[in-house]
């Protein structure tokens, strides 16, 4: 009797992690565009489930085998506007063979508002409403990422340090004492 309620747990279990496993996201695709223009060709689709991939995008899209394979950032102008997608590429940062799943720029004093992540023959944008300094992205078909790539950077803002609080009524108040030794 132990025996078999041994086993049908285990076997719970087992079906249990399988389902887990086979549940991975799978890309959720409309609005599929041809385009060709700039000297590149392709498709683009927008991604419904975009935040599976790239948490806080707030719009995706995915090309599949773009032409030329490396999407540079003329690249995914022409495939966004292909789109409809208002987005405006400003700047284009590469990174080949990312070590790890993680990009994080705050030590560097700057955020980006857009995302690129190239696996396979597969390329997913995302696009961020505010600027973002850290992201943790997740492969789509347990793929590995040949490159990254973060655009439309924007320094972070730098608060003003307090010293320049208190000097400013100083110098205001030795801007007043001249003047009325002048009159």
């Amino acid at each position: 009797m132990r025996k078999m309620s041994l086993i049908k747990t285990l076997l719970l279990a087992i079906s249990v992690s399988l389902s887990f496993s086979v549940s991975a996201a799978s890309l959720s695709l409309t609005g599929t565009t041809k385009y060709n223009a700039n000297g590149f060709k392709g498709t683009i689709s927008e991604v419904l489930n975009i935040n599976d991939f790239l948490p806080g995008a707030y719009q995706g899209f995915y090309v599949p085998k773009p032409n030329p394979a490396a999407m540079s950032a003329a690249h995914v102008q022409t495939a966004l506007t292909a789109a409809g997608s208002s987005f405006l590429v400003t700047d284009f940062f590469k990174i080949n063979d990312p070590a790890t799943n993680t990009l994080n720029t705050s030590s560097l004093g700057f955020s980006f508002s857009g995302f690129l992540m190239k696996y396979g023959t597969t390329t997913l944008i995302g696009l961020f409403s505010t600027p973002i300094s850290s992201l943790d992205f997740l492969a789509h078909n347990d793929k590995d990422v040949s490159h990254i790539a973060y655009f439309n950077t924007s320094v972070s803002e730098v608060p003003l340090p307090a010293a320049l609080w208190l000097f400013a009524p100083a110098l205001m108040g030795f801007l007043g004492f001249r003047r009325r030794l002048t009159k």
